[in-house]
């Protein structure tokens, strides 16, 4: 509960919210779809900055990638048609596995992300499919790396505006174990590859939950091109997997069990593009 809020703004521009945040940061919080401020236990926030008001929910086609407004919800953005056509049911799949049918009408897309939360399954499908985020902050307009936001100083506080999705012809599949449907992922995983004459000319391999933040594993993608696309290539890609795991241990799972996890996650993941490719 935030105890101690006790002023409300709801700006009408994006430079308005930013400037409302640098003027107090140290108590002042940005809300989009409100699920992870209703959650939070602070004394510390006085000031809620409301981003409903900026009309960032739109999804629009450029010649080579789709932007999102980061105020989109993530169940819009799951049926929308464009999404769906370019992503057949990628996204689709993925997140319905968030939360329930009400936290994802309420959760958004940049909500999702700027918290920058290990366990995201939306940071790690973003991962996936190597999409990008504008953010406005003190150098005002930029694009960068849903990485690159993760590595970001902690007193930063940048405002997410969209989200940029490739529209590079990959195969992506989604992954994820959680004691329960609405539990928080224990690990997910993605993967997304690019074929070429039946082999991998390029792949993306991305876990989140680990429990830190969603990282792509770079060896493990450097070793899986020029794989041939066939009924071994997902034992493969598990073996890389688990070799090559990076994450520890937390209350939630040890850094043994995530590896295994993660491991037999990718192999799923393989199975699932090799079956849309093939």
């Amino acid at each position: 509960m935030l105890s101690n809020v006790n002023e409300y703004f709801r700006p009408k521009t994006v430079e308005e919210a930013y400037e409302l945040m640098q003027n107090d940061r140290d108590h002042s919080i940005f809300l989009s779809g409100g699920t992870i401020v209703a959650l939070m236990e602070s004394s510390r926030i006085e000031k809620i900055i409301d981003l409903k008001s900026l009309r960032l929910d739109t999804i629009s086609v450029t010649e080579g990638e789709i932007v999102v407004g980061a105020t989109t919800t993530i169940e819009s953005f799951r049926k929308d048609p464009v999404i769906r056509k370019e992503f057949d049911d990628f996204f689709y799949n993925a997140f319905s596995l968030v939360g329930s049918w009400q936290i994802r009408n309420m959760a958004t897309i940049g909500g999702s992300v700027a918290p920058k939360l290990g366990w995201s399954d939306v940071s790690t499908c973003l991962l996936t499919t190597g999409s990008s985020l504008m953010i406005y902050g003190v150098d005002g307009y930029q694009r960068m790396l849903v990485s690159d936001y993760f590595a970001l100083p902690t007193g930063e506080k940048p405002l997410i505006t969209h989200v940029m999705l490739k529209r590079d012809g990959w195969v992506s599949a989604f992954e994820k174990f959680s004691k329960t449907t609405f539990d928080i992922a224990t690990v997910n995983v993605g993967l997304s590859i690019i074929p070429e004459r039946n082999r991998i000319k390029g792949a993306r391999v991305v876990c989140g939950s680990r429990p830190q933040y969603p990282a792509r594993f770079e060896s493990v993608e450097v070793a899986m091109v020029d794989l041939e696309i066939n009924d071994v290539m997902p034992a493969i890609v598990r073996s890389l997997v688990y070799e090559s795991f990076s994450g520890g241990s937390n209350m939630t799972a040890s850094f043994e069990y995530r590896k295994h996890l993660a491991s037999v996650l990718a192999q799923r993941a393989a199975e699932k593009v090799k079956e849309m490719i093939t």
